[in-house]
Order: C-alpha cells, then sequence, then structure tokens
C-alpha cells in the first residue's frame, strides 16, 4: 500500500483527477438518466405519499422516512463504475502509472462522485421551492435535512466504491454496492425484528440512527462522528485493496492478506469504540429556526438563580432498551438532563440510572418514588407486543420532592423537568381553589350515574405546579387564594353566584369556564332546569333542585354579554383527517383568515399555533365604560351562530341528545369571541343592570355571611371561557401522547390563563416552546375558497327552499281566504269546504315541502362534492407538477449531452471513412 510522504497530498494532482472524472460524468448521458430518477423518486417520496396533505406540513418527513432506502439505489448507480469501468476498460493501468500515491488516486475518485452527488442534491433543491410555494418551511431545518441527505450519501459513496473495485463488471458493482450499503441501512430495522437486545446493540452502527438528528433539525456530534468514521474506515479499504499490487507475497511469514485483514478488523474495533466514547459526549447544534432542540434561556435563567447551598437532586429511571416509537422521546430526555447538568453546574446533579425489570434500580424507582414501568406496544419486537419501560424522574431538593412517575412521548421534555426542578426548589406555592359546581373536577361519587368518577385531568396537571384546594360556594372562601378555577358557574344557585360575584368584584383574580353546550354531560347547560341530569329512576328519593343562579347577570355585572343559547360554528378546518366533524367543533388558528384569532399583545396567548373548541359560546362586550374587555381568542371570518335548540333534542325520558345533521347555517362574515379578559375598577357596579334579585342576594350574603370583599374597591381581574370542553381529558391524553399531526395548545392555553391570574409568567415561554405549525398555505386558501363557494351554495339553497315554502304557504291562505269569503254558502259548508280544502292543500304542501327539501339536500350533497372532486384535483396537481416538473431540466439536459455525443461521433466515424477512402 503506497500511502506517500506523510501529510504531503498533492492536491493538484488530486484535482485533476477529479475534474477528469466529473467531465467524464457530466458527458455521460446515462449519468443523467440516474440523476433525473433520483430527483423523480425523492419527489415522489415527498409529495406523492397521503400523509403529505393529510398532516398538512410544509416539511420533508416523508422524504426523511425512506431517504436512506432511496441512497440504497442511487449510490450503488453512481459507483458502480468508478473501478469497475476502468478495469473494464483497462484504463486503470494507465491511472496508476500516475505519479500519485494510492491515497491521492482514491480521494480523487472519491470526490469526484461526491462532487456528482453534490449537484444532484442541489438539483434536488426543487423540494424546498415547492415547499415555499404552498408554505413557510422552517428553513434552519431544511439546512438540516439537507446537511444529513449529504453526510449520509458522502459515508455511503466510499461503501459503494469499495464495491466497485472488487469486479471488472458494472452490473456485478452495482449489486455489491447494494447490498454493502444494505449493510448499513437495514442493520438497525433487521436487528430489532430479531431481539431487542440486538436493536440495541446494533441500531447505533446504522444509517438510520445517526440520521434521525439531521432529520429533526439538529446537527449531532455523534452522528458527524458516525458518517466520517464509515468514509474514512471505507476509504481505507479502498486504498489497502487499490495497493494489492504493491503487496509481497509474505511478510513475517504471513500472507500479506492476513495482515491487512488484522489491520483492518483492529481499526473498525478502534472506529467502532471511538463512535461510542464520542458519541456520548451530547455535543448537538440546534439548526431549527426557532432553536427547538436547546435549552431556552428561561431555563438558563433560572438554573442560575438556583441556590448553591440548596442543590436539586434529579434521579433519572430510563430503560436502556426502549421500542422504537418512544427512542426519540428517550434520546431527549436523555439530552436534556445532561444539558441541565452542565448548565446548571454544582446547583443541579443529575444521576441518570439505567433501569430493567426486577433489576434494585427498579425496587429503588418503585419503593423509594413510586415509580413504576409503563408496557408500550412494540411493534419491531420477535418476542411479544408490548414492552415495559421506565421513563420516571424525581426531583428532590431538600425535604421536597416532585416526581413525574412516566414521561410520555407527547410531553415536551424541558418543561416537564425545569418546572418539577422550580417546584422542588422554592418550598412556598401559590394557592389555587377550584369552586365545587356540578362539573366535579376533583371527581368523586356520582349518585345519578350511581359511579365513582375519577378527577379531571385538569386538576391532576394544576396539582403538580399549584396547591390546589376545593372550596365550597355555600361557605365562605379562604383568605390566602391567589386564583379561583369556576366551572360551569351557571349551575351553581342564585346565594352561591351571589358570593362568587362578590368575590370577583373585591379584586381576586379568577377564571370563568362557562359553555352553552357542554359536550360531557349537556344537563349542565344553561339552558336547561337545574336537575336535569337527576337520574330518572331515583323517584322521590332526591330533593327538589333549586333553580340556578343567573350567569348572564352575574357576568353582566363585569362588562361581558353572553347569550347562553348560541353556539358558535366556523367553516375553518386544517385538518382532513377530521373533516366529519360539525363546524361547531372550531379550529382556532392563524389560517382561519382572521388576524386577530390570536391576541399577541397578550402573554397567554401571544405563542399559540392552535386551539381547539367544542360547541364553545360567543362573548362580547356589554358596553360598561367600567371595565376593558379584551378578546384573547376569536372564531375565523367564515364562522356563524347556532341555537341551542337546534342542535339538541328531547328524549322519550325527558332528557336531551345531540342531533347534527340538517342543521342549517349561514355565515356572517364576523368573528366571534370565544375566551377574553376583563379588568376595570367594581365600584359601583353591582345591581347596575337593574338586576334587583342579585343586589339583594349580595347584600344579604355580604351582611349575613361576611363575603370576602364586599362593599371595596378593588381592580377585577377576570378571565372568561366559552367554553370548558377545551381543557377536557382528550386534549390532555392527546398531548400526553404526541399523537401525529395533532399539535393543539389547549392545555398551554389553559395553564397559561392560570399562570397570568396568578402572576407568575415564568413557566409561559417555556411551556409555549414547541414545533411552530407551518401549514401548506397555499393549500388552505384554495381549500378556503371552495369552501366559502360551498357556503353560498347552501346559503342560496336554503334562500330557494325557503322562498318556494312561504309562495306555497300563501297560496294555501289565499286559497282558504278565497272560501271564507264567498257569500252564496252558509256557514257550515263553508266550514266543510275549507277543512276539505286544507287537508287537500296540507297534504299538496307536505309532498310539496318534501320535494323542496330533497332538492335542497341534493343541491348541498353536490355542492359538497364539487368542493371535495375541486380539493383532490389541486392535491393531484401539486403532486404531479411537484414530482415530474423537477426532473424535467435534467433529462432535456440528458438528452442534448446524448444528442450531442451522436453528432461528435457521427462527425468522428465520417472523417475516419474520408481518411480510409
Amino acid at each position: 500500500m503506497n500511502l506517500g510522504p506523510a501529510n504531503r497530498i498533492n492536491v493538484r494532482l488530486v484535482a485533476a483527477i477529479v475534474r477528469r472524472d466529473l467531465r467524464l460524468a457530466f458527458s455521460n448521458p446515462t449519468g443523467y438518466v440516474f440523476v433525473t430518477l433520483f430527483i423523480f423518486l425523492s419527489a415522489a417520496a415527498a409529495f406523492w405519499q397521503v400523509p403529505f396533505f393529510l398532516n398538512n406540513l410544509a416539511n420533508l418527513d416523508q422524504l426523511n422516512a425512506v431517504f436512506p432506502y432511496l441512497l440504497l439505489f442511487f449510490i450503488p448507480a453512481l459507483t458502480m463504475g468508478v473501478w469497475a469501468e476502468e478495469t473494464r476498460q483497462g484504463t486503470d493501468e494507465l491511472l496508476l502509472t500516475l505519479p500519485a500515491t494510492d491515497l491521492e488516486i482514491v480521494l480523487g475518485k472519491y470526490l469526484s462522485v461526491v462532487g456528482v452527488y453534490t449537484a444532484s442534491l442541489a438539483l434536488s433543491l426543487t423540494h424546498v421551492l415547492v415547499l415555499m410555494f404552498l408554505g413557510s418551511p422552517d428553513l434552519g431545518l431544511m439546512v438540516g435535512n439537507y446537511l444529513g441527505y449529504w453526510l449520509a450519501g458522502a459515508a455511503l459513496i466510499s461503501v459503494g466504491m469499495l464495491a466497485s473495485l472488487l469486479t471488472s463488471h458494472v452490473t456485478i458493482a452495482f449489486i455489491l454496492g447494494a447490498l454493502f450499503c444494505a449493510a448499513f441501512v437495514l442493520i438497525g430495522p433487521i436487528a430489532g425484528g430479531i431481539s431487542d437486545g440486538l436493536r440495541s446493540l446494533l441500531s447505533p452502527l446504522g444509517l438510520f440512527t445517526a440520521f434521525d438528528d439531521f432529520a429533526r433539525g439538529v446537527v449531532s456530534f455523534s452522528g458527524l462522528v458516525h458518517f466520517v468514521s464509515v468514509a474514512g474506515l471505507m476509504l481505507y479499504l479502498n486504498v489497502v485493496l487499490i495497493g494489492r499490487r504493491h503487496w509481497p507475497v509474505q511478510a513475517g511469514g504471513y500472507r500479506m492478506g492476513i495482515h491487512h485483514g488484522a489491520r483492518a478488523a483492529a481499526l473498525v474495533a478502534v472506529v467502532i469504540g471511538l463512535n461510542v466514547i464520542l458519541g456520548r459526549a451530547g455535543v448537538r447544534l440546534d439548526v431549527t429556526a426557532e432553536g427547538l432542540h436547546s435549552l431556552s434561556d428561561e431555563t438558563v435563567q433560572m438554573l442560575s438563580e438556583l441556590d448553591p447551598e440548596r442543590p436539586v437532586f434529579i434521579q433519572a429511571f430510563v430503560s436502556p432498551e426502549v421500542p422504537e416509537s418512544y427512542v426519540q422521546t428517550r434520546s431527549g430526555l436523555i439530552d436534556v438532563l445532561k444539558e441541565l447538568d452542565a448548565v446548571g453546574g454544582s446547583r443541579v446533579q443529575v444521576r441518570i440510572q439505567a433501569t430493567e425489570m426486577y433489576s434494585p434500580e427498579a425496587r429503588e424507582a418503585r419503593e423509594r418514588f413510586g415509580i413504576t414501568p409503563l408496557e408500550l406496544p412494540n411493534l419491531r419486537s420477535a418476542r411479544s407486543g408490548f414492552t415495559n419501560v421506565f421513563a420516571g424522574i424525581a426531583v428532590t431538593c431538600g425535604p421536597e420532592e416532585q416526581v413525574i412517575g412516566f414521561l410520555d412521548s407527547g410531553l415536551p421534555v424541558e418543561y416537564e423537568l425545569v418546572r418539577s426542578l422550580r417546584v422542588a426548589a422554592r418550598a412556598d406555592r401559590a394557592k389555587l381553589g377550584i369552586l365545587a359546581t356540578e362539573v366535579r373536577l376533583f371527581g368523586g361519587f356520582d349518585f345519578n350515574t350511581m359511579q365513582s368518577r375519577q378527577p379531571w385531568a385538569m386538576t391532576e396537571e394544576l396539582r403538580k405546579q399549584y396547591d390546589v384546594v376545593q372550596v365550597q360556594p355555600q361557605e365562605d372562601y379562604p383568605d390566602d387564594l391567589d386564583v379561583l378555577l369556576a366551572a360551569l358557574p351557571n349551575t351553581l344557585t342564585q346565594p352561591e353566584m351571589d358570593r362568587l360575584s362578590e368575590y370577583i368584584a373585591s379584586g381576586n383574580p379568577t377564571l370563568l369556564l362557562t359553555d352553552p353546550l357542554p359536550s360531557f354531560n349537556l344537563a349542565l347547560s344553561p339552558s336547561e332546569q337545574k336537575g336535569a341530569s337527576a337520574n330518572p329512576f331515583a323517584g322521590n328519593q332526591q330533593p327538589a333542585p333549586v333553580p340556578k343562579g343567573d350567569i348572564q347577570g352575574l357576568l353582566r355585572r363585569f362588562g361581558v354579554e353572553w347569550t347562553t343559547g348560541l353556539i358558535v360554528w366556523d367553516q375553518y378546518n386544517p385538518h382532513p383527517g377530521m373533516a366529519h366533524l360539525p363546524p361547531e367543533v372550531v379550529f382556532a388558528s392563524p389560517g382561519n383568515e382572521n388576524p386577530d384569532t390570536f391576541n399577541r399583545e397578550a402573554v397567554s396567548t401571544a405563542s399559540l399555533q392552535e386551539l381547539v373548541f367544542i360547541f364553545p359560546g360567543r362573548l362580547q362586550h356589554a358596553g360598561s365604560a367600567d371595565f376593558t374587555f379584551t378578546p384573547l381568542v376569536q372564531s375565523g371570518n367564515m364562522s356563524g351562530l347556532t341555537a341551542y335548540s337546534q342542535l339538541v333534542q328531547r328524549n322519550f325520558f325527558g332528557g336531551s341528545q345531540l342531533v347534527l345533521t340538517n342543521i342549517p347555517r349561514r355565515a356572517s362574515q364576523n368573528a366571534y369571541t370565544v375566551a377574553a379578559h376583563v379588568t376595570g375598577n367594581a365600584a359601583g357596579t353591582a345591581g347596575a343592570e337593574g338586576n334587583e334579585s342579585q343586589a339583594e342576594g349580595a347584600a344579604g350574603a355580604a351582611a349575613g355571611d361576611d363575603a370576602p370583599g364586599a362593599g371595596d374597591k378593588a381592580s377585577v381581574n377576570l378571565v372568561v371561557v366559552a367554553d370548558v370542553d377545551f381543557a377536557s381529558q382528550q386534549f390532555f391524553d392527546i398531548r400526553r401522547m404526541g399523537a401525529a399531526g395533532l399539535s393543539f395548545d389547549n392545555v398551554t392555553f389553559f395553564l397559561n390563563l392560570m399562570d397570568v391570574l396568578v402572576g407568575d409568567e415564568s413557566f409561559i415561554a417555556l411551556r409555549s416552546k414547541r414545533v411552530r405549525y407551518r401549514t401548506l398555505e397555499t393549500v388552505e386558501r384554495q381549500t378556503m375558497a371552495y369552501t366559502e363557494q360551498r357556503v353560498r351554495d347552501e346559503d342560496a339553497a336554503e334562500e330557494e327552499a325557503q322562498a318556494a315554502l312561504d309562495q306555497a304557504r300563501r297560496r294555501l291562505t289565499a286559497r282558504v281566504d278565497e272560501v271564507r269569503q264567498r257569500t252564496d254558502l252558509d256557514e257550515q259548508t263553508r266550514r266543510i269546504m275549507v277543512r276539505n280544502l286544507e287537508e287537500v292543500e296540507n297534504r299538496r304542501f307536505e309532498t310539496l315541502q318534501t320535494n323542496i327539501e330533497a332538492e335542497k339536500e341534493a343541491r348541498i350533497e353536490e355542492s359538497k362534492e364539487m368542493m371535495e372532486s375541486q380539493i383532490r384535483l389541486i392535491q393531484n396537481t401539486i403532486k404531479n407538477l411537484a414530482a415530474l416538473l423537477p426532473p424535467v431540466p435534467v433529462f432535456l439536459l440528458g438528452v442534448f449531452i446524448f444528442l450531442r455525443r451522436r453528432r461528435r461521433e457521427n462527425e468522428a466515424a465520417a472523417a475516419a471513412r474520408r481518411l480510409r477512402s
């Protein structure tokens, strides 16, 4: 093996070899065919898959998932002729007789192929242009993705060159190259299909593990080391094999092949060891535009404020082997723990323990902190369908202790850890009171259903940060409350509501969750009578219900007008997979064409991206000059109002049920407020609206019960949200599980409101930190245009049907009046004729009404079908253009090269014939 003098590589000679091979590559039409096919297949992988439009995200996630498999085809195609073609044509002897070392020749060949691959990636940047046309992709993420593409390809090129060196047949070189590359690409998936232990051992050697960080926009040191190691090791083997011509028969009594085989094995061991050691360094560069994978400034600031005399201890019990679906979460957890350990210094001490079932660590986790494993589905496991996984964290500081039993994959790792850390480091917590209403946020036994109910998820979440207590509405409120939460205050009696009103008027921060139609229990709606949720089979065992209080009067006192019988609906729905939901499920996000959907001036909503409200109500300013009404969240412009009576029908037993079909809806082109912040002076507001019962009740509460703050002049700090369902169990579950494409901010919004009312905003920025929901805005705009047209068609059909029915009614009335006005008939005859005529005309009217309704429904369905077909046409057009147009310039260039080459060959042949003649 001839490596030449140390550190004396002839750069000019290497560059000459690179220029030679690049000239040959770009003058060969075959190369353009492979590049064209590569661009086409990558575009098809990025844009032709169903999840691209279903997820509605402007990124290359679909391409990232299959890109290593795509390299199995493309890299062997680029490298199959590097050595094999030289050997077949006999030019390898000329190449090896150059005044160059073996290393210089290998580097020249390698860099030339890397140049062709780099040009191919540059031509595939049209994928980013497509995303920029469709939306606003994260350019930092795109940089990370393409850097990963380049590094992965550069590493595999050296593998493909090694395969080309073993044969003089180009086809065999392609097959060997694909097999060699498959060893690096498929090692993780194949090992995972055999056993979890083997996957844990071998997957770090594979391409997917190193590529995953770049796919998420993180340039990791471990990934760089992996790709450089593979390229360096394979180039070394190229140099060794190309130098076989210099080998003596034996060295030291052994064949040279044995010597180099031992050296290569030792080098492989060294490379694997270096990857393991350097990979633990945890050095990572977050290149995303929003810095989503690095510690936030708020975390660094909080760590610096910790008392060095009271260090915080973090013990993490983490399984060393986890299912593939939890790999990224486990990696992110360990990365954040290491960052906290590095930045926190002596203030934070982190201990990460590899915890397996029935181990001493597992026993310690269970006995000391109550941490137990959770069964996660393992689709790639060869033994069973579930795997027990530990991912618990215990944070202690002196006597204070915070435990995260299991960190679910959807939870923000940094926020969960930092919140537990700060709560444990601070002995005092803000005290939050939850008013006991019929919602039963604390759970308990329900005598109506005769079942025990678990506490709401919002209650459990609040307990992680606050000292949560239950407040009885008929008793005096505790004086030391920092904030009060009242869900569905409309279920309170009037004296209880008066007490709440005086508490708010005293300047105590309060969050009211009202709801015109609580989907979890329609009987709690303000439009229903008190006791509607009572068990109808309980007989006379239950006392007569006390009438509900005047919730509208309470809100009006503080400058808020709420019509309890109206529900907001919105046609905007950015999730094609949820198109079956009724428009009363309101998706609030900037894509709904209302720039004021979120109040960007308010801390609680400044960073929100998408909220979901289920049958929300409308809030308005009552016009009182004493209060400032600040909208926090609004619906889109293609929204309207539906009456409660249109959505709810009575059943046989006196209960209520939802009816979501054949609901007439007319868009008002207005946006409706569903959440608002109210501030102002409460002095003199009691009874200002003429509500005598409220004034008397408030006076009685103040005199007899010593209501807190009665008569005081204080600044009201009230937040009203016209929906309880937005903070229900399902949204906590969606957040916890991290469902793909469902990045709702409902939990974040709810917790932000509590923090703002308490006056502690330190967690808001950290809690709101997540992937920006960068949607396909162009598709959304076109879809919205078709949706607006559909709404107009439906409105026109409703108007025409109503006009036809009105005309039929007028015709019936005119016929009846004509008979009644006849003077040639006696009274009895006229009554008989009128009755007969009404029966005939009513039957005719009913038939006509049925036909009109059927025609209206047919027109509405036709409009919906037209909209769906137009949307599919848009998607198909985008897919076809995105996949077919980018390869066209390369293909045309290849055709041009082919024709020019043929012309030159014909000219050379003609010149040769002339010379012979």
